[in-house]
Protein backbone atom coordinates (compact mmCIF):
# COMPACT_ATOMS: atom_id res chain seq x y z
CA UNK A 1 0.00 0.00 0.00
CA UNK A 2 1.90 3.34 -0.79
CA UNK A 3 0.87 5.76 1.56
CA UNK A 4 2.12 8.91 -0.46
CA UNK A 5 -0.82 7.39 -3.12
CA UNK A 6 -3.13 7.15 -0.87
CA UNK A 7 -2.90 10.85 1.19
CA UNK A 8 -2.32 12.60 -3.14
CA UNK A 9 -6.03 11.05 -3.60
CA UNK A 10 -7.20 12.14 -0.47
CA UNK A 11 -6.25 15.84 -0.60
CA UNK A 12 -7.48 16.12 -4.11
CA UNK A 13 -10.98 17.77 -4.42
CA UNK A 14 -12.83 19.09 -7.45
CA UNK A 15 -11.29 22.15 -7.11
CA UNK A 16 -7.94 20.87 -8.26
CA UNK A 17 -9.43 19.55 -11.64
CA UNK A 18 -11.48 23.07 -12.52
CA UNK A 19 -7.76 24.30 -12.14
CA UNK A 20 -6.26 21.45 -14.41
CA UNK A 21 -9.02 21.77 -16.61
CA UNK A 22 -10.69 25.81 -16.90
CA UNK A 23 -13.94 26.40 -18.58
CA UNK A 24 -12.51 27.33 -21.29
CA UNK A 25 -9.62 24.36 -21.94
CA UNK A 26 -12.93 21.94 -21.75
CA UNK A 27 -14.48 24.16 -24.58
CA UNK A 28 -11.25 23.85 -26.50
CA UNK A 29 -11.21 20.10 -26.28
CA UNK A 30 -14.81 19.41 -27.22
CA UNK A 31 -14.31 21.67 -30.32
CA UNK A 32 -11.29 19.13 -30.79
CA UNK A 33 -13.09 16.51 -30.00
CA UNK A 34 -16.27 17.32 -32.37
CA UNK A 35 -13.82 18.76 -35.25
CA UNK A 36 -12.30 15.06 -34.87
CA UNK A 37 -15.35 13.14 -35.08
CA UNK A 38 -16.56 14.42 -38.12
CA UNK A 39 -13.95 13.50 -39.83
CA UNK A 40 -14.23 9.88 -38.97
CA UNK A 41 -17.08 6.92 -37.99
CA UNK A 42 -15.62 6.50 -34.59
CA UNK A 43 -16.53 8.58 -30.88
CA UNK A 44 -14.28 9.77 -28.61
CA UNK A 45 -14.91 9.88 -24.72
CA UNK A 46 -12.73 12.00 -22.76
CA UNK A 47 -12.92 11.60 -18.92
CA UNK A 48 -11.11 13.20 -16.35
CA UNK A 49 -11.45 12.14 -12.23
CA UNK A 50 -9.27 13.68 -9.94
CA UNK A 51 -8.87 11.24 -7.47
CA UNK A 52 -9.98 7.52 -6.68
CA UNK A 53 -12.97 6.76 -4.17
CA UNK A 54 -11.71 4.94 -0.84
CA UNK A 55 -11.95 1.78 -1.65
CA UNK A 56 -10.91 1.52 -5.17
CA UNK A 57 -7.85 3.59 -4.18
CA UNK A 58 -6.94 1.10 -0.48
CA UNK A 59 -7.26 -2.13 -2.78
CA UNK A 60 -4.46 -0.54 -5.16
CA UNK A 61 -6.51 0.33 -7.97
CA UNK A 62 -4.64 1.45 -11.04
CA UNK A 63 -5.37 3.88 -13.50
CA UNK A 64 -5.49 1.76 -16.27
CA UNK A 65 -8.14 -0.80 -13.98
CA UNK A 66 -9.77 2.68 -13.18
CA UNK A 67 -10.14 3.56 -16.84
CA UNK A 68 -11.54 0.51 -18.00
CA UNK A 69 -13.83 0.24 -15.42
CA UNK A 70 -15.11 3.88 -16.13
CA UNK A 71 -15.29 3.19 -19.81
CA UNK A 72 -17.20 -0.17 -19.18
CA UNK A 73 -19.79 1.97 -16.97
CA UNK A 74 -19.82 4.75 -19.56
CA UNK A 75 -20.65 2.38 -22.20
CA UNK A 76 -17.61 3.40 -24.43
CA UNK A 77 -17.86 0.30 -26.48
CA UNK A 78 -21.31 0.29 -27.37
CA UNK A 79 -21.46 2.84 -30.20
CA UNK A 80 -23.19 2.62 -33.71
CA UNK A 81 -19.91 1.56 -35.57
CA UNK A 82 -18.92 -0.91 -32.85
CA UNK A 83 -18.29 -4.20 -34.40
Amino acid sequence: MDLARILRHFATTSAHVRRAFPAAAMRSIEQAIAASEATHPGEIRFVVEGALDGVPLLRGQTARERAIELFARLHVWDTEHNT
